[in-house]
């Protein structure tokens, strides 16, 4: 992994060694401006517990944020130690953990079955509802906190959280072992992801459209097909193989373009998987019958249970899931600046920012 970790922030953290009075946060105060600045260290209450964050994935849904302004503390892709609990916590100090964003209630009949990203009493997502991990510390229910196994890295388990957990939750919902050909659109951290899922879950042939040649470099290295839709025509070279279309198609990008192209691509009575976050105005129109006779399953999913981040890490474990290649950047919180700037060049699968 490429790394820029070398800087004040780091050693500032590592000089000053256990729980302070203050911490060192980022805020983004909008027109893609990032403040540091040193804030009280939070204390957890009851039911929680604070962690000290090892690391925090660049998520590009905060682009959003990095443009409009935040008023917490950003950053939701979080992994670190536990170091101070609060009362009724069941985790213990020193306990490595993934932090589950869903703010869940835990009582429901979802909750209970595992399924905290289903709650209908869900108070919101750590880091958009929350102080999140662009910071030193972080406090976060315990029953969000999902203990690591001592044999995984930090970045193994950020990349478990968005990268891996949701992808695998949409492929799962797909029954995508079931398929034997797919096409991904989109190579950044979510569409790389699902290949490497469909690849652990045994899907054989698996195309990937992205734009980036660096990502497209990574996407064969993990056994994938790559094409360069600039280049050549996506729908001529999916055709030329698999002339009735793709079983799968996994839309990453979330623009209206690739969602028309996902449901011209599959094939009749196959499975449209849309991850890519759109947040404007979608229309879509074919000639009669074009779309209406195919027996198309879209599939619309959010984020992944608990159950299944036990799943991928015991994947990961027995070498069926690479998620070490999936994390290729590192950057300390001082610079995490130059973590969005490298994120948004595109030469990057997931981004790490570490305090």
């Amino acid at each position: 992994m490429e790394t820029a970790l070398e800087s004040g922030s780091t050693t500032r953290a590592k000089a000053r060694g256990g729980v302070g009075e203050d911490m060192r946060a980022a805020y983004f105060r909008g027109n893609e401006e990032i403040e540091l600045t040193d804030v009280p260290t939070p204390k957890p209450g009851e039911g929680e517990v604070l962690i000290r964050v090892a690391a925090n994935g660049v998520c590009g849904s905060d682009r959003k944020i990095l443009r409009s302004g935040f008023a917490l503390i950003p950053g939701h892709e979080v992994a670190g130690t536990v170091v101070e609990t609060g009362p009724g916590s069941k985790t213990l100090a020193g306990a490595r953990v993934a932090a589950y964003i869903p703010i869940h209630c835990g009582e429901c009949p979802y909750c209970k079955k595992g399924q905290g990203n289903l709650c209908p009493n869900m108070k919101g997502l750590l880091g958009w509802a929350t102080n999140g991990g662009y910071a030193e510390y972080m406090v976060v229910p315990d029953r969000n906190a999902l203990i690591m196994d001592d044999r995984l890295s930090f970045d193994e388990a950020v990349i478990l959280l968005d990268t891996i957990g949701t992808s695998g939750h949409a492929l799962r919902l797909s029954r995508c072992w079931q398929r034997a050909s797919a096409l991904i659109l989109g190579a950044g951290p979510i569409g790389i992801g699902a290949l490497a899922g469909m690849k652990a879950l045994g899907v054989p042939v698996v195309y990937v459209s992205e734009l980036s040649a660096f990502r497209r470099q990574q996407v064969e290295a993990l056994g994938g097909i790559p094409i360069d839709p600039t280049q050549e025509s996506l729908e001529r070279r999916i055709r030329a193989d698999f002339p009735y279309g793709v079983e799968i198609v996994f839309e990453a990008v979330g623009s209206p373009a690739t969602i028309w192209h996902s449901l011209d691509l599959v094939a009749p009575g196959g499975t449209v998987n849309l991850v890519g976050e759109h947040w404007g105005k979608l229309e879509l129109e074919r000639p009669k019958l074009k779309w209406m006779l195919n027996d198309i399953t879209a599939i619309r999913s959010f984020y992944f249970t608990i159950p299944e981040f036990y799943e991928n890490q015991q994947m990961v474990l027995e070498g069926k899931l690479n998620a070490k290649a999936l994390a290729t950047h590192a950057f300390p919180l001082g610079d995490v600046r130059a973590a969005y700037d490298r994120f948004a060049s595109g030469d990057t699968l997931k981004v790490m920012v570490k305090p």
